[in-house]
């Protein structure tokens, strides 16, 4: 009787750490496709997360730059950003677009008329995909020029990733104490 109850402590023993390798090993492959930037099999094109200004703000002091952050990686040699004013053919930026991972931020010249800027974009993903796109935003009204707050990198983990190393480490940690739970 005494080798059963042996045999059964050590099966449970067993399953609790395979249940966690097997979430280590998922934890870390999870990780692994983030870090190598891998696009979704859905990713046609690299869409644009955020921007400094906001798309369809209405600001009222004008802003010394504009920041795009994007879904994933852009080529820095790819990107242009064209920042068009109120006139529609005036261009506002000043100098090249300059790349930060999923960043570009182009420097522009001190805004002066109030009214409509558009800011035209386009690129290459890290993986070669070109993407393009325009978001706008308003001048409220002609007032001396004050740097703008700097957006975010946007470089961090994706959300569904983090949401699920959790509950997969979780999952396995309920498992492991369970099965611990039968050995004396």
């Amino acid at each position: 009787m005494r080798a059963v109850l042996d045999a059964i402590r050590k099966r449970s023993t067993v399953r609790a750490l395979t249940a966690l390798a097997v979430t280590l090993l998922l934890s870390g492959a999870l990780l692994l496709v983030d870090a190598f930037d891998a696009p979704p099999a859905s990713a046609h094109e690299n869409s644009l997360a955020s921007s400094e200004p906001p798309a369809s703000a209405t600001v009222s002091h004008p802003p010394s730059r504009v920041m795009l952050n994007f879904r994933w990686p852009v080529r820095p040699e790819s990107a242009e950003v064209t920042v068009i004013g109120p006139d529609g053919t005036t261009q506002w930026q000043h100098g090249t677009a300059e790349v930060t991972d999923r960043s570009i931020g182009v420097v522009l010249r001190p805004l002066e008329p109030a009214g409509r800027y558009e800011v035209r974009y386009q690129g290459m993903s890290g993986w070669g995909r070109p993407f393009h796109g325009a978001v706008a935003f308003t001048l409220a009204e002609p007032v001396s020029a004050e740097p703008a707050a700097g957006g975010s990198s946007g470089t961090g983990l994706p959300l569904v990733w983090i949401v699920g190393v959790v509950l997969l480490t979780a999952a396995a940690t309920t498992v492991g104490v369970r099965l611990g739970r039968t050995l004396p």
